[in-house]
């Protein structure tokens, strides 16, 4: 049984980095690694052109072997690439380690479904983490700014679709801090809201009268 640890990094994670993280993973387990297959093409190119491919599909891993490799975009470029790739290596009988998810694909006809969902919201979170940063490389290189340009402000705001149940909150008489509450949101959320939306307390509450205690003539305590 050979086991083959999967070498890739690229503008994301350091060679050195994946390299520890996977010597860590086989001396953890006790997996005597038989070859180091170190990936030079970049994932825009087709998982069968590359090394994982050649492991695969040429016949250089064989039944039983299992490959270590650090996280599934190291493999491919998508989810759709990878479930190929899971499918090849379940056809050869090739196990997969995931180092950064702990996680184990066994190359059996069945696999329990619990394992292969947690093991695919991973995956997911992982394709969904390397688009959002590639498209943020792309912007950046570009010259583009990333985010909301400096200065400018919201069209729309998350109140705004609460506009009317807060203008009748406000002409029943109720707080500020209990319509928070009843929108679902932070007061001062509210109260930013407000203000930028110049809307009138129609109804407004009549101030509180306050209290001052005077002492009478007869050592009484009297209301001012």
């Amino acid at each position: 049984m050979a086991i083959y640890t999967y070498l890739y990094a690229d503008e994301f994670k350091r060679i050195e980095d994946v390299e520890e993280a996977l010597t860590t993973y086989v001396t953890k387990n006790r997996l005597k690694v038989t070859r180091v297959v170190e990936e030079q093409q970049t994932t825009k190119i087709s998982w069968q052109k590359r090394e994982i491919g050649s492991l695969l599909l040429d016949g250089q891993a064989k039944a039983g072997d299992s490959i270590v490799v650090y996280e599934a975009t190291d493999l491919a470029r998508s989810t759709c690439q990878l479930l190929e790739v899971l499918l090849e290596a379940t056809r050869c009988s090739v196990d997969i380690h995931f180092v950064k998810y702990g996680e184990l694909f066994q190359a059996k006809e069945v696999n329990k479904l619990a394992d292969l969902l947690r093991m695919m919201q991973h995956i997911e979170s992982d394709f969904i983490s390397r688009r959002t940063t590639d498209a943020l490389a792309r912007r950046r290189a570009a010259g583009l700014p990333l985010g909301r340009p400096k200065g400018r402000k919201n069209k729309n705001l998350k109140l705004d679709k609460c506009r009317k149940d807060i203008v009748r909150y406000l002409d029943l008489g109720i707080s500020k801090a209990s319509i928070a509450k009843l929108v679902k949101c932070h007061p001062q959320t509210l109260y930013d809201w407000i203000d930028r939306h110049s809307v009138p307390d129609r109804r407004p509450r009549k101030p509180r009268k306050r209290l001052v205690a005077t002492v009478a003539a007869n050592g009484v305590l009297q209301e001012a």
